[in-house]
């Protein structure tokens, strides 16, 4: 559920850490850019298919899987998901490659991106050591406890999150660093101000000016 009292502008975005062997960690995030505060309002973390995900019937010519599921969701809750942050070899298998998943994203207005997971990993500005440690060392994320379906999802990450990096799986810290390191981009890409048009204005020399006078009709 979206929290009550938050007023926009705020990020509503999915992170996906796919496999297609071992659990799934699936993170729904809502940014608010005022308090700087991040909110997990769901996560599922499964074995599940690529189908699970994402799926389309064609007799019923309907979506199914968890991503409609969310998306539907956060529209009803006034806070659409605009962005999908998945791993890069799971986006290309399971996604980016289907005609129903393109047709799906332009429809909801979502735009997908695949993540490259190794580029910043171990990165001293940008890893996951860099990044996830801040945020809850300020406070600055609020995980759902309400009720025990929303501890125990909770709790999938916060027990990858305290051990990291010897806990025995990292999906659901893959999943977060993954909003954590995508987020300020598409903030600065909503904010940044549209660049007028540049127009350059140039003197022509005199020793110019002159020899174009010169050259007559032709």
């Amino acid at each position: 559920v979206i929290p009550k009292g938050l007023t926009r502008p705020w990020l509503s975005m999915v992170t996906a850490d796919p496999s297609p062997s071992k659990f799934w960690s699936i993170q729904w995030w809502l940014f608010h850019w005022p308090t700087q505060q991040r909110f997990l309002i769901d996560h599922m973390r499964a074995a599940m298919g690529a189908n699970d995900f994402l799926d389309f019937i064609q007799a019923t010519n309907t979506y199914e899987g968890l991503l409609e599921e969310w998306h539907q969701r956060s529209v009803a809750e006034g806070a659409p998901i605009t962005h999908v942050v998945v791993e890069q070899n799971a986006a290309q298998k399971f996604l980016l490659q289907y005609d129903h998943v393109r047709i799906w994203r332009q429809t909801r207005r979502v735009t997908i991106i695949p993540h490259d997971t190794y580029a910043n990993k171990t990165s001293k500005d940008f890893g996951v050591q860099a990044l996830l440690p801040q945020v809850y060392k300020h406070s600055l994320v609020n995980l759902p406890s309400g009720d025990g379906l929303s501890r125990g999802r909770s709790m999938a990450l916060v027990n990858e999150v305290t051990r990291y990096p010897e806990s025995s799986t990292d999906d659901c810290v893959m999943a977060q660093w993954f909003a954590e390191i995508t987020a300020p981009k598409l903030r600065r890409d909503v904010e940044r101000p549209a660049n007028p048009p540049r127009m350059e204005h140039r003197v022509m020399a005199a020793a110019d000016f002159a020899a174009w006078g010169r050259t007559g009709p032709l």
